[in-house]
């Protein structure tokens, strides 16, 4: 085989690994798979991070309640205010004036 002939045979194989590479990477960069890869990484760190919450309120029980009851008490603050607060004086609807003697 020649000089010529033998470079010839190396240009067409490196050619060849060229275009698969390229068809590799195609498939791999294809948006619908990056999107399925994506949602699937995701849903996985979700669930991971969903477990690791579940078993840390598991060995804390006490701080989960007290974490639960600050929530609770940040949401109904005013109406926590408006138990302990004096009533407001209110204006009676209906003035009846009293007389001792009725009209006499």
């Amino acid at each position: 085989m020649s000089d010529v002939a033998a470079a010839q045979a190396r240009a067409e194989a490196a050619r060849q690994r060229l275009t698969d590479t390229v068809e590799t990477l195609q498939t791999q960069l294809a948006p619908e798979r990056i999107a399925r890869r994506a949602v699937s990484e995701v849903s996985e760190t979700g669930t991971r991070a969903a477990q690791a919450s579940v078993e840390a309120a598991r060995r804390n029980p006490v701080a989960v309640a007290g974490a639960a009851a600050v929530l609770l008490a940040a949401f109904n603050r005013k109406r926590i205010a408006a138990l302990f607060s004096r009533p407001a004086k209110r204006k009676p609807l209906l003035s009846i004036k009293r007389s001792s003697d009725h009209g006499r």
